[in-house]
């Protein structure tokens, strides 16, 4: 058993979006084999919602409080085009919190240091614990693709300076650590392209296959869904995308046709597209009643980096699964077999029709499908894969350390 601390920016609680999802389970399955502590960004409150959820399973929960203007996202945005740090980097700083590290890392010998997020990277560790990085995405492309397709002036110029001093912060983060941990091989080559000198481990996003389980209740034939956290732009732009490019090749031939998009802070530019074959919920407690009586689960983005639990869960769910190739990225689906792939905008529309009228395409995608979450992305499965790394992670560097001293001497 190690001892872990694991430093992450925000609560994964509740876990209704990808990057809380993820650290949520991860805490789950770490503290299943680890002794481990907590600390994030947070006031007393949050930290009583942490102490609710995990007070049973982890060693301690340590929060640092960050005044509210800290918290506002476009005034650090502002702020950041005076200085040469990206946004990310300015939000996740704080004094107070390397102070707590400090104190943490001079009490406690731990084995593991573990940080979610390359932004948060970037504090200071006084100690003999191997530091281990969890790159949910590889951030600097997100901002990449939005500066591509942006058609505003002034967030193309935001975009690239953004992308510009993320670039320059990721790198630096991940420089400084002493093992990655990667959600898919597409990010660990990304990488290697820059810190090839940096080992990277395969962690790949899961799903809770209890949690997300499929029903038998009967489903609304001619209806879609997609969820998502929509103030995220790579999901607000695929949302639009299929709305006003792939929708209306599919209304030709089911004019009736429906689409529920699902999640928390749909922006008004999306909101506007609201119709009666378009239904924007906005935040809801739970999103399984909505896939559950979808008939077809579609993931059009165009954008983004990591991997997309969405599909996990549609897949633990039993519903056929439409994705573009950036949707699939990184996940061990095969386009016919476990999904079904397609980057043009009448070609996905095309596949979207075929299933709606193949039962048996239907049933060979969702049966394959369901394997797959449950064979290979349970957080359980994942887990377990997560111990393992941590003891190659710990032996590898208690040898190299052993050779070390056995060479001064």
């Amino acid at each position: 058993m190690m001892k872990i601390l694991h430093i992450f920016p925000y609560s994964p609680i509740p876990p209704t979006f990808g990057g809380a999802l993820r650290v949520y389970n991860l805490i789950k399955q770490m503290s299943k084999y680890n002794q481990v502590t907590l600390l994030t960004f947070g006031d007393e409150n949050i930290k009583q919602v942490l102490k609710n959820n995990f007070s049973n399973t982890v060693n301690e929960i340590h929060t640092c409080y960050i005044p509210k203007y800290r918290r506002k996202k476009r005034l650090v945005q502002l702020y950041s085009l005076l200085r040469n740090q990206s946004s990310f980097s300015l939000i996740a700083y704080h004094k107070q919190m390397q102070h707590i590290i400090d104190k943490l890392t001079s009490d406690n010998k731990y084995d593991i240091v573990q940080f979610e997020f390359p932004h948060m990277a970037n504090y200071r560790i006084n100690s003999d614990a191997i530091k281990i990085l969890d790159a949910h995405n590889v951030e600097h492309l997100i901002y990449y693709h939005q500066w591509q397709y942006t058609n505003s002036k002034l967030r193309k110029f935001f975009y690239k300076r953004e992308y510009k001093k993320l670039f320059h912060d990721e790198i630096s983060a991940c420089k400084n650590q002493d093992a990655l941990l990667v959600t898919s091989q597409n990010d660990a080559s990304t990488f290697d392209k820059f810190i090839p000198e940096i080992p990277k481990y395969l962690i790949p996003n899961g799903v809770d296959t209890e949690y997300f389980h499929p029903t038998e209740e009967n489903h609304e034939q001619y209806s879609l869904v997609f969820t998502g956290a929509l103030s995220y732009i790579p999901n607000s732009d695929g949302a639009i995308y299929f709305i006003e490019q792939i929708l209306p090749h599919i209304q030709k031939i089911y004019p009736d046709i429906k689409i529920y998009i699902v999640g928390k802070n749909p922006p008004n530019n999306l909101l506007e597209k609201s119709s009666k074959n378009v239904i924007i919920t906005g935040y809801v407690e739970d999103v399984r009643p909505y896939v559950w009586k979808s008939a077809i689960f579609v993931v059009p983005l165009r954008m983004g980096s990591g991997t997309r639990l969405k599909i996990l869960e549609a897949l633990a769910m039993k519903k056929p699964v439409v994705t573009t190739s950036v949707g699939a990225e990184g996940l061990d689906v095969i386009n016919g077999e476990t999904v079904l792939i397609a980057d043009d905008p009448k070609d996905f529309a095309e596949k979207v029709i075929n299933l709606i009228k193949d039962n048996q395409l239907q049933q060979k995608l969702v049966s394959n499908g369901y394997e797959l979450a449950k064979n290979v992305y349970d957080w359980i499965v994942i887990g377990e894969k997560l111990n393992e790394v941590y003891k190659t992670i710990y032996s590898f560097h208690k040898n190299s350390r052993v050779k070390k001293t056995n060479h001064k001497k």
